[in-house]
Parts: C-alpha cells; structure tokens; sequence
C-alpha cells in the first residue's frame, strides 16, 4: 500500500519534484488480484489520502452498441479527470475493455484499445492525472497498453 501511494500521491500533490530531477510521473499503475482483495477500496482510499478528485469507470459499463460512443465516453471520463486536476482515473474490470487486440474478435474492442492508447500518450505530466486500471488477469491486457504503467502490476 505504502508503494502504491507513494506511486500516486507523490505526482499528485508534489509534481515539482519529478520536474526539478528531470523524471516523469508514472502515469498509471495497474493493480490485480482477485476478485474481493480490495483493488478498488485501494484506489478510493489514495484519492481519498491525497485529496484528488475520483473518476471510477467500471469497464463493461462503458461499452455501447453505438458505433464510436464508447470511445466518446473514454474521451469525457480523460477530459472531465483534467478539468478536475488532480485526479485519479480508476478503470475496474480494465481487462473487459482492453484485452490484446490479437484476441478481439469485434472492431469496438480494437477501436477501444486504440482510445485508450492515444488518451494515455496524451497525457501532459503537469495534468496531474494519474490512471488506475484493475484486473483479475493481468495478463489478457494488452501488452501496448500495459507499457504506461510504471509497474507493471502491484499484486495484491
């Protein structure tokens, strides 16, 4: 626990630390376990401790049958968590919405993959938003998106 707040609440509320070493803030960190560890009692619990402000998506419940309006909602959940800065993104289920393209068998999968690449990659460091995605399989992510996270896996 100790880690992970040090992971989140150190950008958060010091984010001139990473600048003035000349190290960017991780911006994610991917917790899994299984079901009932507490993954999101952990991710509300640090955005509780360092005052940031909390956006919880649960991964199924962002899917549509509407062409492009799954991504239109990721795209609101990344630009609401800047506006409200700072903030802590938590995506439950995250393996449900981003399992490895390879395995997707529909297009709003891959198209769901692609959103949260580029919404990550855009991330500025003095955003001051951190993403927290959680996951009883780790390893169905896919390994592109995996590569934000600056652990690779706290495992609770």
């Amino acid at each position: 626990m100790a880690q992970i707040r040090e992971l989140v609440e150190l950008p958060l509320r010091h984010p001139q630390l990473f600048k003035s070493i000349g190290v960017k803030p991780p911006k994610g960190i991917l917790l899994y376990g299984p079901p009932g560890s507490g993954k999101t009692l952990i991710a509300r619990a640090v955005a509780n401790e360092t005052g940031a402000f909390f956006f919880c998506i649960n991964g199924p419940e962002i899917m549509s049958k509407l062409a492009g309006e799954s991504e239109s909602n990721l795209r609101k959940a990344f630009e609401e968590a800047e506006k409200n800065a700072p903030s802590i993104i938590f995506i439950d289920e995250l393996d449900s919405i981003a399992p490895k393209r390879e395995k997707t068998h529909g297009e709003v999968g891959r198209r769901i993959v692609s959103q949260l690449l580029t919404l990550m990659d855009g991330l500025k460091s003095r955003a001051h938003v951190i993403v927290m995605g959680a996951t009883n399989r780790p390893n169905s992510i896919d390994p592109a998106l995996r590569r934000f996270y600056l652990i690779n896996g706290h495992k609770l």
